[in-house]
């Protein structure tokens, strides 16, 4: 493991844990060294880029950069469908999606999200103390996704500890991670078979069952992949978006109250968190066809991570790019916070509802909310890099859902 101080670019992983605790400094010295890809001989060797320009090239030419021989490092023991796919094959897996994330379609499951968020805080409002990760954020992201998918509340815990588990310690761990990827396979394709013999849900589970593409049913292999990517990605990304939000707005009140007053609109502030958080910090890529990217030669074959972190914290594209700054983003898809390309992010609008459910209730209902004085930020990696831990005050409240 190696810091910003003595890392080298040969020696770059983002599954690094202590590199990427603070990584941005890492990329401004290979920028600044006139480095816009350089190599890694780690997990194999693979090319990683370090500026926004490089980044936006490989997501938006998938006729070179293709998705299809999978976008992890190392590869995930499961398919993800569509991100492990190109157009027009991926656009047709899309289409099956989209009408699930349009954001009109988003808007009726609020009610959910702040029924779940507040039975959440119901259960420490009167402590005066909590771990937000660990007791709000991340079960409002179990407790949501896991049903929208049909998943049986029995099951979650299990599968959303396998899923962090296979996202973190792949580098590290592949033998447990080879084995939970069998264990979650099973599992789905268990869960896929009993769910054809049940009664029709209203679930997303039931939209891939019933959905055709060109007159043909999606195969128990097509529904798999759909399913985990859905599980991965509304588990994992969220959660490191919300943590930085949720820490910012603590330590700034002033910017809080701009936000809250409706001085600043909710989608540019959670456009900006994503953007600094860059929950996910890259995506793998191979090559299909000899190019040059930024002036560095590539082969067919080679394998780049399009990294959206340094890409998000670029200064010749965000000026002050470490520091949140509510007026910063203009166009939705300037950053990449959600990818980009065809394969940019399905989700990012339930993704935006959610996290604006969450910051409303929480400063709604936990007051004078501070950071506890031994917080220090430590961060999960991986293809994601999320705060690990928030432990709050706040002053015991007695204080019911509905109030």
């Amino acid at each position: 493991m190696a810091n910003a101080e003595t890392a080298n670019a040969a020696e770059f992983s983002m599954h690094d844990r202590e590199l990427m605790q603070q990584p941005y400094a890492f990329f401004d010295k290979l920028r600044e060294s006139g480095c816009p890809v350089a190599h890694s001989k780690e997990l194999g060797g693979f090319y990683y880029t370090t500026n926004y320009a490089a980044a936006r090239r490989v997501y938006d030419d998938f006729r070179t950069f293709s998705s299809a021989q999978g976008t992890a490092l190392p590869k995930q023991p499961l398919p993800l469908y569509p991100i492990d796919m190109d157009p027009p094959l991926q656009t047709k897996f899309r289409k099956i999606l989209n009408p699930l994330f349009l954001p009109q379609t988003v808007e009726t499951h609020r009610w959910k999200v702040e029924k779940v968020v507040n039975e959440l805080i119901d259960g420490f409002a009167e402590r005066g103390e909590v771990e937000l990760q660990e007791e709000l954020v991340r079960p409002t992201l179990s407790t949501i996704f896991l049903p929208l998918l049909g998943v049986p509340l029995k099951d979650r815990d299990m599968l959303a500890f396998r899923l962090d588990y296979l996202t973190r310690k792949r580098a590290e761990d592949p033998e447990t991670c080879a084995r939970y990827g069998q264990e979650l396979d099973a599992y789905l394709r268990e869960f896929i078979t009993a769910r054809r013999d049940s009664p029709p849900q209203e679930d997303i589970m039931q939209t891939l069952l019933d959905c055709r593409i060109g007159g043909q049913a999606l195969t128990d292999e097509e529904i798999l992949g759909v399913a985990t990517l859905v599980l991965f990605g509304g588990l994992d990304t969220s959660s490191a978006a919300l943590g930085e939000a949720l820490l910012y707005l603590i330590r700034n009140p002033d910017d809080r109250k701009r936000l809250l007053d409706g001085d600043v609109s909710f989608r540019t502030a959670l456009d900006e968190f994503v953007r600094f958080a860059s929950p996910i910090q890259g995506l793998r890529r191979t090559v299909v066809v000899d190019t040059v990217l930024e002036g560095c030669p590539l082969k067919a074959g080679d394998f780049v991570m399009a990294m959206n972190g340094p890409a998000n914290h670029d200064p010749d594209k965000f000026e002050n790019p470490d520091k949140i700054d509510f007026n910063r983003i203009r166009d939705e898809h300037d950053h990449l916070g959600f990818g980009g390309g065809a394969h940019i992010c399905i989700g990012q609008h339930f993704a935006r509802m959610l996290m604006e459910v969450v910051i409303r209730r929480v400063f709604a209902r936990l007051p004078n909310l501070r950071v506890k004085d031994e917080f220090s930020a430590f961060y999960a990696v991986g293809e994601s890099r999320v705060l690990q831990k928030l432990p709050v005050a706040f002053d015991p409240v007695r204080q019911s859902a509905a109030a």
